[in-house]
């Protein structure tokens, strides 16, 4: 990439907030290519994730499904309601092409609307954990971050009788607190697609440990969460940008193994993986993120901090 193109992006696109509320400076930033230097290797997520919410949001304004969930007006109502829209968007096609639309978008409204109607949640029987700890194989670890569950979880998980007090780590990654509390290091199910948004199949469900489960919950989007990160007070490195938990949990989940320049095999299926940031010095958002294994992890010992220390930080 020529100087000259990376001067030219920033020079357009940083420190304008005194001009957030010009639409001719608005207009100039909106029609800037974003250079791949700025998604920092994240360009796929990060378009994909606001891709998905900018099409969501579209949907959305043809049709809130949020005036159908709890009546009793059903598709036809919908049908009716984006039939009358359509055609003063679309103006330039013909009627049966509006006609198409109309049905398309009809239908993703109807099945947003079943997906928000209250549904009763049951938790897995002891029958179904069973199954699923049978499924997931002779090494049973979190589908997320590959965190290997301990006998302890194990026992507690299918209701044995041998689990009394939980054996919480005395230091913990100060980047994701993992193992701060009890829930943490418990086998809990997840729906990988979440429950609230449809997801209420047996093929959806996964083992997952209590942290990323928990950080997890409903959300499917890094745009999903604060863009502020927090802060930790590290005995030997000083003031550290601790990234917002779902940020790792959206990454590891979908990146899935190290990220090692020189190459690793290291995966989810065979050891736990976690984030350092690429810029040491910078702020950790999604773009300052990179995945790692314990075996090429530049912060080494330094990543654990004693519990106490790691408690300033609020979950």
């Amino acid at each position: 990439m020529e100087f000259a193109e990376i001067s030219s992006f920033l020079d357009t696109t940083a420190d304008k907030l005194e001009e957030f509320w010009d639409i001719k400076c608005l207009s100039n930033i909106a029609n800037q290519r974003v250079p791949d230097f700025v998604m920092s290797g994240r360009g796929t997520l990060l378009r994909a994730d606001i891709h998905i919410l900018w099409t969501q949001w579209f949907i959305e304004s043809i049709c809130d499904p949020g005036l159908f969930t709890n009546y009793n007006q059903g598709y036809a109502h919908i049908f009716t309601a984006v039939q009358k829209r359509v055609p003063v968007i679309f103006s330039g096609i013909t009627e049966e092409e509006r006609n198409k639309i109309s049905t398309y978008i009809a239908r993703l409204v109807d099945k947003e609307v079943q997906r928000r109607k209250t549904r009763k949640r049951i938790s897995p029987s002891l029958y179904d954990r069973k199954l699923l700890w049978d499924i997931y194989g002779p090494e049973q670890r979190c589908w997320i971050c590959g965190y290997k569950f301990t006998k302890w979880a194990e026992n507690k998980f299918l209701s044995n009788t041998n689990y009394n007090e939980a054996p919480l780590p005395l230091f913990v990654d100060y980047m994701t607190l993992h193992g701060l509390k009890e829930r943490h290091i418990c086998v809990e199910v997840d729906h990988a697609v979440p429950f609230s948004k449809g997801g209420d199949e047996e093929d959806n469900l996964r083992l997952a440990c209590g942290w990323c489960n928990s950080h997890k919950s409903n959300r499917v989007s890094l745009y999903d969460v604060s863009l502020k990160p927090r802060t930790l007070i590290h005995p030997k490195l000083g003031k550290q940008s601790i990234p917002h938990p779902f940020w790792i949990v959206r990454l590891l989940s979908v990146r899935r193994s190290c990220e090692y320049e020189g190459g690793c095999n290291q995966a989810v299926e065979n050891g736990q993986l976690t984030v350092f940031p690429r810029h040491p010095e910078g702020a950790i958002n999604p773009t300052n993120l990179r995945v790692i294994c314990p075996d090429h992890d530049p912060l080494g010992s330094n990543r654990f901090v004693s519990s106490k220390i790691a408690k300033q930080v609020r979950e």
